[in-house]
């Protein structure tokens, strides 16, 4: 291999690669404490995580002091014996345990078997073959019972006894029992995977019932994939998959069914079937039992999201009755976030309802009777209420995360407060000044709600864990996250900035990242890392967001890397919101963008406005290419991966939500192929051949506009990929090969440096 022009990039792109997360998540510790609550709430346990090991922890609720959950030098002997190979006490090969026989004695797993000993690690002995499900199957809250899918018919087994009851035979192709929808985003990586997705049902929770869909995608139209190289095969095969797209007339509609699971009976609801486009109601939460289980409630959208219906139905009967009933003008959504829980929720005695509306512009809570008639409003303000946690109806206390409640703090942080069902001020639980928990659960309740366990944290402060009792009062700290290995490496902690949207009004909140050998005298270009939602926000609020984020490596490569939630995303207002609907073509108003970029380099010299690039997956990817074609005096260099560059090509739940029925307003100028003779800076269009969440034809169509308009363009397949190549929300991980290729994107056309010759991230170089 020749030598590299520059034997200095190539340490640049080795320290960009210790930023991936990967590599980071060796660097820190109790990055992530998950909290699993004993069954009486007298305590809980966790992984304690350090440079020497980790240990299982034991916490007591009341008082906070902690031991070790067990014996982990006996434990750690009776594996090595059984074993026959070493095991050290602070690396048991264990990454969960429970407790049984009252707490005398625990269970793991190691090597794909169950073991059982004592706390000293007495006894130990391994268990017979009793997986509760093979993963194809659905178990009941008790275990005792499983919903299996056999050719579209649902099954039930009895654990019990081994005997099983064909609860349907009348399944046909397409027309069966208790499946997700083909336009779920996954439908082709399940299939060739060999992935069986277990049956979507909903226990009851005495057991007695069993509610689920038959789905009927009969008439669905469909969508192809070409895998140009599969492997073993010579000759490319087509992938199919039904998927409904805007302005389609046919749905996928699922007709709700209940079985009695001692009678088999069976009792269709007396309700039109839901339409489910994407993902079905039960796997979206919009279904829920009474915890009585004396009745099945439901949430029935119209088509255009502007009306909703809450709907009780009897499992006996199927007989149902609306409870609720909200219109608007614009689309209505129950959570702050739209892939968010539905903020609802009904009482024990069905006289009192909760419902989360934004009628006064900010998304709050209302109690209702049990007619669907107000009470009174228990939030107020401006400020939202995110999500709904938990409701106490001994106490009648309702539990929630509110954003923007806390004056001078930042709007988008959440915070646990408390509010009762009687009226009154929320009680804010979680005082620090920081982003707490993570959705979801935001914070881990006891089984009893008496404490809860909370983790706040902020990009620049890393995580913190306490528990407090549900009146807020601290009981003790949990863990915090060691980072020292981390900053030993030279990173910096990126920052957040405000600035003013395009109206001059509007305040809007960034991240901002510096290389790790920032100067403040030197011109530095700018990248943009971009994804306006309209159901997300891209700027981190957490440590956790940023730990191995893609930002950090760019910066390490010399560059200056910001982002910035304009209007049409979600969080705030609904006025801010709906800035955006019916304007996808603005993504996220781009002028919002272009204005905080222009604010920041007059705060910060050290930016080069002459130099500027964007990149984006999916609707980032998207909004990377509408930017460059709307400002290609701004934009110079972009990178375009996954993008939905026609919302036409989308599900319906995308595309007809945030823009409206097609056709109608805002279908004719969305699909960046329009703009296509705009296009003056350079472009690397990338798409995996198999991506079944936004079809690779979405990225071909501008491809062919692009040449049509005789437009200079790169572009680049990946083979056997899905939308996943660029990095899955929980790990981060992206594919090497397109993680180099965009860096050397940058380094080429906006930094201006020649790349390392043959760098392979994953190797270090």
């Amino acid at each position: 291999m020749k030598s590299d022009p520059d034997p200095g990039m190539r340490e640049r792109y080795r320290r960009a690669e210790q930023m991936l997360y990967r590599n980071v998540k060796s660097l820190v510790f109790n990055l992530e404490t998950a909290v699993h609550w004993l069954p009486d709430s007298s305590g809980f346990w966790y992984r304690s995580e350090s440079a020497s090991g980790q240990r299982f922890m034991l916490v007591d609720a009341a008082t906070g002091r902690q031991q070790e959950a067990f014996d982990h030098r006996g434990v750690a002997q009776a594996l090595t014996e059984a074993l026959g190979r070493e095991v050290r006490p602070s690396g048991l090969p264990v990454e969960t345990f429970e407790f049984t026989s009252r707490g005398s004695r625990i269970r793991f797993e190691v090597d794909g078997r169950k073991w059982e000993c004592g706390l000293d690690g007495s006894e130990l002995a391994a268990l017979p073959d009793s997986s509760p499900t093979d993963g194809r199957g659905s178990l009941s809250p008790s275990g005792r019972y499983e919903a299996r899918i056999d050719v579209g018919d649902l099954v039930l087994v009895d654990r019990a006894n081994g005997f099983s009851t064909a609860l349907t035979n009348d399944a046909q192709p397409s027309y069966g029992y208790g499946s997700p929808t083909e336009g779920r985003n996954s439908a082709v990586t399940d299939r060739l995977r060999g992935r069986q997705v277990p049956p979507r049902v909903a226990w009851s929770p005495d057991e007695r019932y069993l509610l689920t869909h038959r789905l009927d995608e009969r008439r669905v139209e469909m969508l192809h994939l070409l895998q140009g190289a599969p492997e073993g095969s010579l000759r490319p095969r087509v992938h199919s998959y039904r998927q409904a797209l805007p302005g389609d007339a046919e749905l996928p509609l699922a007709q709700l069914v209940v079985f009695d699971v001692e009678t088999a009976r069976r009792t269709d609801l007396g309700w039109r079937p839901l339409a489910s486009p994407f993902l079905t109601p039960i796997e979206l939460n919009h279904i829920w039992w009474a915890s009585g289980s004396h009745a099945v409630f439901f949430l029935d959208w119209a088509r255009d999201r502007r009306s909703v219906r809450l709907v009780s139905a009897d499992p006996s009967t199927g007989e149902c009755t609306v409870l609720v009933e909200e219109t608007s003008d614009t689309p209505i959504d129950l959570n702050a976030f739209y892939y968010g829980p539905p903020n609802v929720w009904v009482g024990r005695d069905r006289q009192e309802i909760i419902w989360y509306s934004t009628g006064s512009g900010w998304g709050h809570l209302y109690l209702l009777d049990g007619r669907g008639d107000p009470i009174r409003q228990l939030t107020a303000g401006e400020w939202v209420v995110t999500d709904l946690v938990r409701v106490d109806e001994e106490t009648r206390t309702a539990f929630f995360m509110g954003t923007g409640v806390e004056p001078s703090r930042d709007p988008y942080y959440h915070h646990l407060y408390a509010v009762s069902l009687d009226g009154g001020t929320p009680v804010l639980l979680t005082p620090e000044d920081a982003e707490h928990g993570e959705w979801p659960p935001w914070v881990d309740f006891s089984p009893d709600g008496r404490y809860f366990v909370d983790r706040y944290s902020r990009i620049d402060q890393p995580p913190r864990t306490v528990l407090r009792r549900s009146t807020g009062e601290l009981v003790a700290p949990v863990a915090e996250t060691d980072v020292s290995e981390l900053l030993s490496t030279g990173r910096r902690y990126p920052e957040r900035f405000t600035a003013k949207a395009s109206d001059g009004q509007t305040d809007l909140w960034g991240m901002i990242v510096l290389p790790r050998d920032f100067d403040p005298s030197r011109k530095y270009p700018v990248i943009e890392s971009i994804y306006p939602g309209p159901q997300a926000t891209r700027t981190p609020r957490a440590f956790t967001d940023v730990v191995g984020e893609g930002t950090r490596c760019l910066a390490d490569l010399g560059f200056v890397v910001f982002t910035v939630d304009g209007r049409g995303t979600p969080g705030r207002s609904k006025a801010f919101l709906d800035a955006g609907y019916g304007r996808s073509g603005e993504a996220g108003v781009l002028a919002d963008h272009v204005a905080a970029l222009n604010q920041l380099a007059e705060e910060r010299p050290y930016l080069d406005l002459d130099r500027v690039g964007i990149y984006g997956h999916s609707a980032g990817g998207y909004a990377a290419v509408r930017a460059m074609l709307e400002y290609p005096e701004v934009y110079r260099v972009g990178v375009a991966s996954a993008g939905n560059h026609d919302q036409r090509l989308t599900n319906v739940t995308w595309g007809e939500r945030w823009i409206g029925p097609l056709p109608g307003p805002g279908w004719d100028t969305q699909a960046n192929k329009s703009l296509a003779h705009n296009l003056r800076g350079k472009l690397l269009l990338v798409t995996g051949d198999l991506d079944d969440n936004v079809n690779p034809a979405s990225t071909m169509q501008l491809v062919a506009a692009l040449i049509a308009a005789n437009r200079d363009f790169d572009l680049l397949v990946l083979p056997n990929r899905n939308h996943d190549f660029a990095g899955t929300w929980g790990t981060w991980s992206e594919d090497p090969y397109f993680t180099r290729r965009r860096w050397d994107y940058f380094v080429e056309h906006l930094l201006g440096e020649p790349p390392p010759r043959g760098y392979r991230v994953g190797t270090l170089g």
